[in-house]
């Protein structure tokens, strides 16, 4: 908007310009793009529908040759000649008509006096070519049909005996077919000037209308082969092609229907174009922005710093005025700024520094808690121990007293077995918070393993258990005890899953860096809902009599205390559970 002083604003007049330009320049653009589009559809059109009687014409050329035969092949029917011969007309025309009905057609003969016997009258002109032994293809229109019409002479040995050939209708499927290989609508015309058959759809042309144009001669020419008929339904674009003797094919395409995509053109150019002035008056107004904004953040940086706001920005100008007097702000508070970054990055040390204290602060502690934790577990395990052991004692003693079928000794035995649970639970526990020696030395897995399965044998002799090891010694840094007590646990709960009567496997092989025993058992496998819980501590699916649910765990806290780890998941084939325990490779010494 102009100012009370009458000067326009940059912006204001960059943006009038900017329009002003992009209008005069489109608008010529945009008319003729619409006259190239319009010149393009309509060339496209009448070229390709010039083409069409050139697609009739070698239609009819490539089936000449058929029809051809097929005259023939009933000229050649057997005793045709001598049916026609002996006067046997009946006889004569059932075998043509058996013969003609093999190519779809209808036949035709012709007596040895050139008096038609069956199908339509041919021309003495025709009739003159078949005496000389040609094979004519003709037009004719016969009984308000046009036709295609093929004859051969009769084969017969006395000389002329007529001729024989078929006939086809040029109706509606000729039409369609010609349709589908022109691309445009056919309209077939009779020698009558009567319509024979349109393929054109009765909304947009009057196949009648049409017909009465061209037969009038109604037409403008548009190109050397197309001409245009106007209707009442709009103007159509027409390609005639005669069939002589038999009557006129049209093919036409509707103007309209050929430049309907010219509205959707149109809009689409209007669009775009309206488009790119409303693109072009946004960049304008960005570029006009850039030009007026460094003065302005000028003196809002320079206010800024008046009210004691150092980091207002000095913005960049093209304009080199403008650019010096920017740079001479800039250099003002220089110094300012550099004390104000240094004291902003020595903070920002102070803070990563106090945030990593308190995290080595709360990860100290957690180890602390841990550590306590550890010895408290082993501190109470081990006190547990004496006091069992001594319960134990006492309720031997106390049980050998007792008479053998009394209910008291039922009760000795069982508070014993309770005992005895506790003290493994006290040595499991006591067994993950021992150090590990320095000196851990190693066993040969496959040893450990045959040994697992004869023991577990002769402690139940339908446990059966399979060790598949390689014939290569392979060394793994655990004690035998413990990778024992390790396979004893998985042993004994694969026998628990699957059955007494079932076999587990125990499966050896080594790799690279390290050893795989796989113990399988043939039980349900793993319910997915537990899979996750399998080695927490006291968690077990067995029942409060056989189990605490400290046995899986036990056996992957001594994997891992020897640089190994556990793993557990279900088979298909044969079905059931395999547990994995992978262990390091022993370094061979030198």
């Amino acid at each position: 908007m102009p100012s009370s002083s009458g000067r326009v604003p940059l912006i204001a007049a960059l943006l009038l310009a900017l329009a002003a330009a992009l209008t005069v320049a489109l608008v010529p653009a945009g008319l003729a793009l619409d006259r190239r589009v319009d010149d393009v559809l309509r060339r496209t059109a009448i070229e390709d529908l010039g083409r069409a009687p050139m697609i009739l014409d070698d239609r009819n050329a490539a089936r000449a040759e058929a029809l051809s035969m097929h005259a023939q092949s009933v000229a050649g029917a057997d005793g045709l000649a001598e049916a026609i011969v002996a006067g046997r007309t009946e006889e004569a025309i059932a075998t043509a008509t058996a013969t003609a009905a093999m190519y779809d057609e209808e036949p035709v003969l012709v007596g040895p006096d050139g008096s038609r016997i069956v199908g339509p009258e041919v021309p003495a002109g025709a009739l003159d070519e078949v005496r000389r032994g040609g094979t004519p293809v003709l037009y004719v229109f016969d009984d308000g049909m046009p036709r295609t019409l093929a004859l051969a002479p009769l084969d017969a040995e006395s000389g002329w005996m007529g001729a024989a050939g078929t006939s086809s209708p040029m109706d509606a499927t000729l039409a369609t077919t010609l349709a589908a290989l022109a691309r445009a609508d056919v309209t077939m015309i009779g020698a009558d000037g009567s319509l024979i058959a349109s393929t054109l759809d009765p909304d947009s042309v009057s196949a009648p209308e049409l017909v009465t144009a061209v037969v009038e001669g109604r037409s403008n020419p548009v190109s050397e082969q197309v001409s245009e008929v106007v209707t009442d339904r709009g103007p159509t674009w027409v390609a005639v092609s005669p069939v002589a003797g038999a009557g006129t094919v049209v093919f036409s395409r509707s103007v309209d229907e050929e430049l309907a995509a010219l509205p959707g053109v149109r809009r689409s150019a209007l669009i775009a174009g309206l488009l790119t002035l409303v693109l072009a008056l946004g960049v304008g107004l960005v570029v006009a922005g850039s030009l007026a904004r460094p003065v302005r953040g000028l003196a809002a940086a320079s206010a800024r710093l008046a009210e004691g706001d150092f980091a207002a920005p000095v913005p960049v100008s093209t304009i080199d005025e403008v650019d010096r007097l920017g740079r001479s702000f800039e250099s003002m508070r220089t110094s300012l700024q550099a004390r104000i970054a240094e004291l902003a990055d020595a903070n920002e040390a102070l803070e990563d520094r106090q945030e990593r204290l308190h995290s080595l602060q709360a990860e100290l502690i957690r180890q602390d808690r841990l550590a306590s934790s550890a010895r408290m577990a082993a501190e109470l395990a081990h006190e547990i121990r004496n006091p069992v052991a001594n319960v134990r004692n006492c309720l031997e003693v106390v049980r050998r007293g007792l008479p053998a079928d009394s209910e008291g000794l039922s009760f000795a035995d069982m508070a014993i077995d309770e005992l005895l649970r506790m003290h493994e639970l006290a040595e499991q526990l006591l067994d993950l918070n021992r150090p590990v020696s320095a000196e851990i030395g190693d066993c040969d897995p496959a040893d450990v393993a045959r040994n697992v399965a004869t023991l577990a044998a002769m402690g139940d002799e339908t446990v059966a258990v399979d060790v598949h090891a390689p014939t290569d010694s392979l060394r793994v840094p655990m004690p035998p005890d413990a990778l024992k007590q390790i396979l004893f646990n998985l042993v004994d709960n694969a026998r628990e899953a699957a059955g007494d009567e079932e076999p587990v496997e125990i499966r050896i092989e080594g790799g690279d860096q390290t050893v795989t025993l796989d113990v399988a058992d043939r039980g349900p496998g793993i319910d997915p809902a537990i899979a996750a819980r399998l080695f927490d501590p006291f968690f077990t699916t067995k029942d409060a009599v056989t189990g605490v649910g400290l046995g899986l765990f036990v056996a992957e806290g001594l994997a891992r205390r020897y640089g190994g780890h556990m793993s557990a998941a279900s088979r298909p084939d044969p079905p059931g559970a395999v547990f994995r325990v992978v262990l390091p490779l022993a370094r061979t010494s030198t």
